[in-house]
């Protein structure tokens, strides 16, 4: 592989100064910026900036990266910011301590595990449906996306905590802001000066780090002193233990609960969105989904259950097809490679996206259009694995994926159940953010109707 490499060609991309003076409106408008170069340079584009970048779209040359040779990349620079965010979690941590740390964490989100943890989604969802009852009395147009974070984050804290964290949501939001936008322009910045130097924006950022870290701190100290064992995911990672049998440290068990909060409470907040701003002009398919819950007579869905919305699953795939919360993937390569037939050097960061190889009309028909069927066996038979990656892929896919689509489509039932969901905005006015994670501009406002008396 080496010797051939050496051989190889660079891949094709823009000249050095082309890049530069591109940049701003790259950051503008990253998503078009990233795909036009696809589309111009094809499956490998390499930039060369302070530092060499590879862009990959083709589904072959991401699972060499993400899985047939997964131990030549480590996680990537965008991902060394947000360590300083999550520490190291699940997420950002590397190697022996990843390798740890996964199969310590791995039971608690196991099927039988997870199912006894759809009382709770259901539980907070329908609370949240109470609120919206009178949204849909008096006819408000709302935006969607704070309560989706709001459920959500009840739910993580519901499951994670045993305990509700109401008092703590909006300066938990806040802090997740400030963190997004420190960690965005951190990636943009071509010599971002070190979180040391006391900058307005790093003391913004350090408070708001503090503020999660007590937080958290507060909750796994007051664990500590119950007398009585409480069965919920602390407890589970509090209890866990290595091969030798040591515990996590109060640091890494801090580390697993932020991102395990965090990350994972706000993709699901935005694929509950994105699938709301879908459905919202689409009567069909929302009829489809309710005749196919039909069966459960307005009451919850069990997790059994679950396995027979296999339409209402179509649905969110598509959703996250075209509107992946998590929108690129980062990694760098620790030796020389060589991908598509070209050289990629020790130390080449690589960019993947799949917002772009989900959209990408090599691998997709009509890739703009939503369309569920899309999913059907049938239909992703002959689709290559690595042209659909909402969640990853390879060794590193997202350990929460069964969780995620379980929360999805126990929220998205009970939500159909009650409510006709009509899109308030023109849909071409919604644009998708791309931040740390693909976020919904300027939001997704609704309506409601009451459709039904279940409780």
């Amino acid at each position: 592989m080496l010797n051939r490499s050496r051989q190889s060609s660079y891949a094709p991309g823009p000249p050095p100064l082309q890049f530069f003076l591109d940049l701003p409106q790259f950051r503008k408008d990253p998503l078009g910026g990233f795909f036009r170069s696809a589309l111009t340079y094809g499956d490998v584009v390499r930039y060369r900036g302070v530092w060499v970048t590879h862009q990959l779209s083709h589904p072959d040359h991401i699972q060499q990266v993400l899985q047939s040779n997964f131990a030549n990349y480590r996680k990537g620079r965008g991902y060394r910011i947000l360590k300083l965010s999550l520490g190291e979690g699940l997420l950002t941590s590397e190697g022996a301590l990843w390798q740890r740390q996964r199969k310590m964490t791995q039971p608690s989100f196991q099927g039988q595990q997870v199912a006894s943890f759809v009382a709770p989604m259901a539980e907070n969802t329908l609370a949240m449906l109470r609120r919206w009852e009178t949204n849909a009395r008096d006819n408000q147009t709302f935006d969607v996306v704070p309560d989706f974070m709001r459920l959500t984050l009840n739910i993580a804290a519901q499951v994670l905590f045993t305990t509700n964290l109401e008092a703590d949501a909006e300066s938990i939001r806040r802090t997740l802001d400030i963190g997004r936008d420190y960690s965005v322009d951190r990636a943009w910045s071509i010599f971002p000066p070190p979180l040391s130097i006391p900058t307005r924006r790093n003391r913004e950022y350090r408070a708001a780090l503090a503020n999660i870290h007590a937080i958290i701190d507060r909750i796994i100290a007051d664990r500590r002193r119950q007398p009585a064992r409480i069965s919920d995911l602390l407890t589970m990672l509090m209890e866990a233990r290595d091969e030798s049998g040591a515990p996590m440290s109060d640091k890494q068990l801090r580390d697993e609960v932020i991102t395990l909060l965090t990350a994972g409470h706000e993709t699901t907040t935005l694929a509950l969105a994105w699938t709301c701003y879908l459905i919202g002009t689409r009567a069909d398919v929302v009829e489809r989904m309710q005749a196919e819950a039909a069966f459960l007579n307005g009451r919850i869905p069990t997790y059994e259950d679950l396995m027979k919305l296999r339409y209402s699953r179509m649905v969110l795939e598509e959703s996250m097809r075209l509107y992946p919360p998590v929108w690129t993937l980062a990694r760098t390569a620790v030796n020389e490679d060589e991908i598509g037939g070209y050289r990629i050097s020790s130390g080449s960061e690589i960019l993947i996206f799949p917002y772009i190889t989900q959209r990408h009309p090599k691998w997709w028909q009509d890739p703009d259009v939503f369309r569920p069927e899309r999913f059907a066996p049938e239909n992703s038979a002959a689709r290559p694995r690595y042209a659909y990656l909402p969640f990853g892929a390879g060794p590193r896919t997202c350990i929460g994926l069964n969780f995620a689509m379980t929360e999805l489509l126990v929220a998205l039932t009970l939500i159909l159940q009650r409510f006709r969901i009509t899109l308030a905005i023109d849909p071409e006015k919604v644009s998708p953010d791309p931040s740390v994670t693909l976020q919904p501009k300027p939001g997704i406002p609704v309506r409601l109707e009451k459709i039904s008396t279940v409780s």
